[in-house]
This record gives C-alpha cells, sequence and structure tokens, in this order.
C-alpha cells in the first residue's frame, strides 16, 4: 500500500511537469504573466509530488520492505545506516529521481531570479528535460508499451514468471541482494548528489540558448547564464574529482584516471562547457562569438544526455565498471537524444543567419582570437573522447564484437592538445588584460620563461626525465603557472576580484605537472629477486616456455608471514597476518604489513583490505576485491594492496572442493591430519616441516582441574617451524580425574591459530617419563601464510589534488563576480520597470 502511494506521487509530478511545460510554453508564446504565475504552481507541485514520493521510497528502503525489487536489489539487512540512505540514489530509478530532485531546486532559483523575457521559455526548457526524465521512472504501461521503471515495483511484477512468485505470489524474500561492495565508501556517498547538481546546472545555459533563440535576444542572455554555467562546471570538477579520488582509494587499476567509459562521459560535459565559458566571455567583452556561444551551451547538455544513454541503456554494461544495467529504457533514452538535439541543434540552425557576426575578423594578437582558440581545443579534445567512447557502439557496424581503444589512445591525443592549450592560456590571459604588439609580449614574457626554464630543467634533471616528448610537457605546464603567475600577481595588486580566471589556468598548469609526474614516473616496489628477474627481462635473457621472449615485468613481490624482506633498499617489509571479520562486509580481510625504514626512521604500517564481492559471487565461485591502503605524503604516495593470499586460495580451493561431484566408491578413507608423536623430557623430534621439543613439565593450576583429580601436569612444548624459524610454546594439559569410582583422563588440545593447528598432550608414560603428544593439523604438507603483494610509488598525487582544488578556487571566485554583476543588472531592470 505504501509503495502505491509513492507510485501515485510520482504519477503526480510526471502529470504536473507535463502541465508545467505547457503553460510554460503558453506563457512565453503569448507572455502572459499570470499563465507564468500558475506554470510556477505547476512547477512546485511537480517538486512538492516528488519529494513526497522519494520520502516514501526512502522509508521503503530504511525499514527493510525487501517485497519492492528496487529495495529487495540494492539493500539489505547488513547494510550500516549512511550506505542505506545512499541506496536511494545507488540504482537507476533513484539516481534519476536525485537528478529531477536537484533540477526542481535549480528551478526553484530560477524562477526567484530570472528576468523577462527568458524566464518562461528557460523554464518550458526546463519542463521539457524534465518529463523526460521522469518519464524514465513513472512506470506506466499503455497498451502493451512500458514507460519507464518505477522504483515502487513489487517482486512479483518484475520476475511474475518465477517458480517461487508462482508458488507463492506474496513472497516476501528474507535479506536483499546487498548494495554493490565498491559503493560502500564515503566518496561514493557524496559523489553522485554533486554530479547531479552539475547535470541540473548545465540544463540552465542549454535553456537560456534556446531562450535566447526563442525571443531572438542574442546577447543578454549570457548575463545570467553565464553564473549558473561556472557553477555547472564546479560542481561536475568536483563530481570528478571524488569519482577520481574514489577509484584512487577503492579501485585497483593504481590511478585517479583509467579512461573508463563513464570517467569519459562526465569529463566531455566538464569540456564542452569550459569551451562555452570561454565563448560566452568572449561574447559578453567583445559582442562577438554569439554563435559559438549558443552552440556550445546546447552541445555541453547534450553531451551530458549522452552519457546518460551510455551509462544506463546498458551498451557499455561490460566495459566500464560502475555502469548501470539496463532497464529497458533503451528507447526512451534514445527519443530524450533525438529530442533534445533537434531542439538545440535545430532551432540553431534555422536562427542561424540571423546570429550576429562580427564585421571583421579578430587579429592573430587578440583576446578574442586567443580565447576562441582555447575554446576550440577544449571542444576538440572533448570530441576526440567522445569519438574514443563511443567507439564500441560504432564498430558495431562493421564488427559483431568490437573492443574499447586503449589508453594509449586517449593519452596521444589529449597530450598534445593539453600542450597547446597550456601556451594559449598565457598569451591568451595576456591579450585578455591588456594589448600587446609581438615585441611588447615578447619583453612582458621573459621573467617567466626564465623562470619556466629553470623550473623545467630542475625538473627534467632530478626526474630523471629522458623523453623528449615528457620534457616539452614539463616546459608547457611550468609556463601555464609562471605566465598565468605573473598576470594574478598583477591582478592581485590592481583588481583581485578579477583572478578567477589566472587562478583557472595556473590550477591548469599545476594538474598537468601532477599528472605527468605521478602516472609517467610511478616506481614499484619490488624485493631483490623480483627486481633482478625484471633486469634479466630487461636485457631479453628470459624466454618462456614456447620459446619466445618474456617482456612483461613482474609487478608483484611476495612476502611471508613474519619474514622481512628488503624492498627497494629503501624499507624492511614484515607481513605480520590478517584478521577476518564480517564488517562491513561479510568475509572481510584486513593484512597488517610493517614498513622499516632502512636509514632509521619511524616505521608505519599498511593496512590492505581483501573482501568478497558478494553482489558478483556465486556458490561455485568467489569474485574477490580489494581496497588498497594509500599512505599519501606531500611529495609522493605508497600505493599498496594485496592481490593474493594464503587465505584466499584456500577459500577458494574449499569451494572448488565442494562444487565436486565425487564418485561414490565407499572404499575412501577421510583424510586425517591427526599425528601422534612420543617425547621425552628434553627431546626434540621433526615432523614435516615442524620441530616438535619437549621442554619440561611445569605444575597446573587448580581451577583449571576438574574435580577429584589424581594427577594433573602440563607440559612445556616448543613447536617451531623449521623453514622460517617462527616458535610457539604452548602448555597442554593432562589430568587424570575419578567419577563414580571409574578413572578418566581430561586432556583439552590446544590451539596454534597462526597454524591451524591443535596440540594434545594425550598420554603421560610414567615409565620413563615421556609424553605422547596429539597433533591435530597438516604437517607434511604444510604451508606459511603469505600475501601477493603489489606496491607502488607515486610520485606528487597531491599536486594532481592541488591543481584540482585551483580550478574549484578560480571557478567559485569567476561564480561571485558574475553573479554579483547579474544581481545589479536585475536591481536595474526591476528599476526600469517599477519606473515604467
Amino acid at each position: 500500500m505504501t509503495g502505491t502511494i509513492g507510485h501515485i506521487f510520482l504519477a503526480a509530478s510526471f502529470i504536473a511537469s507535463i502541465a508545467a511545460m505547457i503553460a510554460y510554453s503558453y506563457a512565453a508564446y503569448s507572455n502572459n504573466k499570470k499563465i507564468e504565475r500558475v506554470s510556477n504552481w505547476l512547477w512546485g507541485t511537480k517538486g512538492v509530488t516528488l519529494l513526497i514520493s522519494s520520502g516514501i521510497l526512502i522509508y521503503l528502503i530504511m525499514t527493510h520492505q525487501f517485497q519492492y525489487y528496487y529495495v529487495w536489489n540494492y539493500t539489505s539487512l547488513d547494510l550500516e545506516t549512511q550506505y542505506l540512505f545512499s541506496a536511494f540514489y545507488g540504482g537507476q530509478e533513484g539516481s534519476f529521481m536525485l537528478w529531477i530532485i536537484c533540477s526542481f531546486v535549480v528551478g526553484i532559483g530560477l524562477i526567484k531570479w530570472t528576468r523577462t523575457p527568458y524566464k518562461a521559455p528557460v523554464m518550458a526548457v526546463m519542463a521539457l528535460t524534465q518529463v523526460f526524465l521522469l518519464s524514465m521512472v513513472v512506470g506506466w504501461n499503455f497498451f502493451g508499451i512500458n514507460i519507464g521503471a518505477s522504483p515502487f515495483r513489487t517482486i512479483a511484477m518484475e520476475m511474475p514468471n518465477a517458480p517461487f512468485i508462482q508458488a507463492n505470489p506474496d513472497f516476501v524474500p528474507a535479506d536483499g541482494s546487498g548494495l554493490n561492495d565498491l559503493l560502500k565508501s564515503p566518496w561514493m556517498m557524496i559523489h553522485p548528489p554533486i554530479i547531479f547538481v552539475g547535470f541540473a546546472m548545465m540544463t540552465v545555459p542549454f535553456a537560456f540558448a534556446i531562450a535566447s533563440l526563442w525571443t531572438k535576444t542574442y546577447h543578454e542572455w549570457i548575463k545570467p547564464a553565464l553564473p549558473w554555467t561556472l557553477a555547472a562546471n564546479l560542481s561536475l570538477l568536483t563530481a570528478i574529482f571524488l569519482g577520481g579520488y574514489w577509484a584512487y582509494e577503492t579501485l585497483s587499476f593504481g590511478g585517479y584516471w583509467a579512461w573508463d567509459p563513464v570517467e569519459n562521459a562526465s569529463l566531455v560535459p566538464w569540456l564542452i562547457g569550459t569551451a562555452g565559458i570561454h565563448a560566452m566571455i568572449i561574447q559578453r567583452k567583445s559582442s562577438r562569438a554569439h554563435k559559438a556561444s549558443i552552440f556550445l551551451s546546447i552541445l555541453a547538455y547534450i553531451a551530458i544526455v549522452y552519457q546518460t544513454f551510455l551509462t544506463r541503456s546498458g551498451v557499455l554494461g561490460e566495459q566500464s565498471v560502475h555502469s548501470f544495467v539496463d532497464l529497458g529504457l533503451y528507447g526512451q533514452l534514445l527519443l530524450f537524444i533525438l529530442v533534445m538535439t533537434f531542439l538545440g541543434i535545430g532551432f540553431y540552425l534555422y536562427r542561424y543567419r540571423e546570429l550576429p557576426s562580427p564585421e571583421k575578423e579578430s587579429t592573430v594578437l587578440s583576446r578574442e582570437f586567443m580565447t576562441f582558440t582555447g575554446s576550440m581545443l577544449l571542444l576538440i579534445m572533448g570530441l576526440v573522447i567522445i569519438f574514443g567512447t563511443s567507439s564500441p557502439i560504432i564498430g558495431r557496424f562493421f564488427v559483431d564484437n568490437p573492443t574499447p581503444p586503449e589508453i594509449s589512445f586517449y593519452n596521444n591525443w589529449s597530450m598534445p592538445i593539453a600542450i597547446i592549450m597550456a601556451f594559449f592560456t598565457v598569451i591568451g590571459q595576456h591579450l585578455f588584460w591588456k594589448r600587446y604588439t609581438w615585441e611588447s609580449l615578447a619583453g612582458i614574457l621573459v621573467v617567466p620563461l626564465l623562470l619556466t626554464s629553470i623550473a623545467s630543467i630542475l625538473s627534467i634533471i632530478l626526474g630523471d626525465v629522458r623523453n623528449i616528448y615528457y620534457m616539452v610537457f614539463i616546459f608547457a605546464a611550468w609556463f601555464a603557472v609562471f605566465g598565468n603567475g605573473a598576470i594574478l600577481f598583477d591582478l592581485l595588486k590592481r583588481k583581485p576580484k578579477l583572478i578567477g580566471g589566472s587562478l583557472n589556468h595556473i590550477g591548469f598548469g599545476v594538474l598537468l605537472l601532477g599528472i605527468i609526474a605521478s602516472s609517467v614516473y610511478t616506481e614499484p616496489l619490488l624485493d631483490q629477486r623480483a627486481a633482478d628477474y625484471n633486469a634479466r627481462i630487461a636485457q631479453g635473457d628470459v624466454y618462456d616456455e614456447e620459446g619466445f621472449p618474456v617482456t612483461q615485468p613482474v609487478e608483484m613481490f611476495e612476502l611471508e608471514i613474519d619474514r622481512p624482506k628488503l624492498i627497494n633498499e629503501r624499507w624492511m617489509v614484515t607481513y605480520e597476518g590478517y584478521e577476518v571479520s564480517d564488517s562491513p562486509r561479510p568475509g572481510q580481510q584486513s593484512y597488517r604489513v610493517r614498513f622499516e625504514p632502512v636509514d632509521g626512521g619511524s616505521p608505519f604500517y599498511m593496512d590492505p583490505v581483501v573482501y568478497p564481492m558478494l553482489t558478483t559471487s556465486s556458490r561455485d565461485n568467489i569474485e574477490w576485491s580489494v581496497d588498497p591502503h594509500v599512505r599519501s605524503g606531500l611529495l609522493s604516495d605508497i600505493y599498496f594492496y594485496v592481490a593474493g593470499s594464503r587465505y584466499v586460495a584456500n577459500e577458494n580451493e574449499r569451494v572448488e572442493r565442494q562444487n565436486q561431484l565425487l564418485p561414490v566408491s565407499g572404499n575412501e578413507e577421510p583424510q586425517d591430519d591427526t599425528q601422534k608423536v612420543e617425547l621425552t623430557r628434553g627431546e626434540t623430534v621433526e615432523a614435516g616441516d615442524f620441530s616438535l621439543s619437549f621442554v619440561d613439565f611445569r605444575p597446573a593450576s587448580e581451577e583449571h582441574l576438574p574435580d577429584n583429580t589424581q594427577v594433573g601436569i602440563r607440559a612445556l612444548i616448543r613447536v617451531e617451524n623449521i623453514s622460517s624459524g617462527r616458535a610457539y610454546e604452548v602448555e597442554p594439559l593432562f589430568a587424570v580425574y575419578t567419577e563414580e569410582g571409574r578413572s578418566f583422563t581430561y586432556s583439552p588440545g590446544l590451539a596454534i591459530d597462526a597454524w591451524e593447528m591443535e596440540v594434545q598432550f594425550s598420554r603421560l608414560i610414567p615409565e620413563d617419563e615421556s609424553i605422547e603428544l596429539t597433533i591435530n593439523g597438516t604437517l607434511e604438507d604444510f604451508e606459511e601464510d603469505w600475501i601477493l603483494v603489489v606496491a607502488e610509488i607515486k610520485p606528487f598525487v597531491s599536486v594532481v589534488w592541488l591543481g584540482t582544488f585551483l580550478l574549484m578556487g578560480g571557478f567559485t571566485i569567476s561564480i561571485f563576480r558574475h553573479w554579483s554583476r547579474e544581481k545589479k543588472t536585475q536591481e536595474n531592470y526591476s528599476d526600469d520597470e517599477s519606473e515604467e
């Protein structure tokens, strides 16, 4: 019943959005303020009903109502409260609802702050996008055609032909499937809301661009649209940073960016949005680039809709670690793209001849040319990434199973573009604030070039950079830092409010430095044996079984418990064991590894985690995942994870044995790991890889003895693993007691957990004061605990984050600056309206 109410409110929100779209369109067409006010109420109704519906869905999740498919599919009883809440947007349906809520809030801001003549047409476009988004979750069926997938559908509705539903239509699972383990991260709790805020705000420049074409006012629209576009880009940048940091801390590919299709799909709207901001700034300053401003504002939102299609239609389901499964929305998403493209590009082409064009082309040495060139470089980079990301889809026209491009494709294209952009940021920024001739520009750049040369030479020498291409990249990055730094210094003295752009470009240069250092000059951590083997591979001295030369170096090393190893001649690294717990994930192992610097520095520990991915594991196969441990430093990070362990190997073997169908012959004897050993005092015997020494007898405390004990004594036994030298001392108990006139023995076993072994003092032989020990556990084929480790030193990852923060700071300053301007324009507009 509760779900039905939620579904009714969701349907009401969909209907209200359609009514708001029609009403806003009519208000824009007729310039009718009364209809516009009615439209605002409809927008409010849409938002309130959606909020109620969302609240009901959260209530169903929090109260574990597993009869609903969404609740069952994304939550479980053991899910912690914060992840129960984030499960609201953990699936497709909930994430669409979060996006719509963000758009509703943005719409409220537009209603309050947008002036005539843009308010009604802008809100009409906003409402149109809401109609499409709400249609994805409305869950209606018209004559056999499904429209959207409701989050309130029950398991019986989702799987009507399942045997358990056929047998019991009211079946309610006792527990849910659980949230994807990779999403149980604080970073992933805040990443989706931030990115959907960015998506919602990126709708605004699209709506303003359409409104400008609608009202034929091609210049004024950028003033209210620019702060929204800057805020959208800031939000997307923050979301990209959070996603990158999550990947760095959570995934095992060893970095913050992998050119994953979903990562690319979030980067492209940001690149195109940034290109649009450059075009808008030219238009505001010089009344040029009207066509580019409108086109890029339209294209940025279409890129968001396109990435939504890539992420949610299932077309990239096998090529991305975090794309959604197909909910049957392929057709609706395709229609969404087509309508937005037809509306945006079609309207743009329809008005193209009316759009203002400059009477005279800009010279090369002008801020218009340089800024426009920077905008086009951003657009080209975005288009290259779109092409690479879409290649598996395009490739289906030619082959059955196209593969995505290699990472080198993106690197080979993006690096030269980034180098050119770095140079243009400096020249463009100087020309933006002052006119220069070639001679005067060369003069002003002498100091930045000198500082750039010094910093580049030092970087190349200290970093042992041998690649010419990387040298040019480093030079360009330092040039962006010092060249824009000079402008920033000058603006701080004259007009501090105007430093947003310079700070952004400095952040870009710092980001490039961090990227080249952390990605190209990563150093693997290896023991001497692996390092020697890699040296032989480099010399071509290693061949495989078929006689082909081995070219892939080893990137991991093994650690045995309590056996220190010298790593990279810098640390003695010791594996000290692991603990298994069921929180926050069942079967999670936390490994403990000690690093002790050989130069006498302070030791530290790394605590990587391995856990079974329950959502993707099956009874026949365990999917293992890792949480790397990253030790962050100012100059470098140590990136560390466990790629294999004895525990994982044993678990896999256990599952394999469990799944084997053993023949029933009746002759097999159960495997017995029990062994008996007789020892006299002071004697040592060897069994397998162990030695057992009977050191002496020890007295037994009365509290450990049973009642009526006649004889009670302990034996001090030293058990040593011969290979590792590790040893434990145990004192097992032996007692003889009487009960109802009969004698009994009492000899509990003592466990040595690290070796999964139990030692029992099973018999006392008084004749020669010897004892019998019963050993339960593997002695002959014993294997010490071990782990396989992948570890790297990543230099200057902190510089990547610093560059990102500088970019965020630059966007924030620019937002306040342009918002302040727009507020003054609004006040002047209000005064003019009052006078009229």
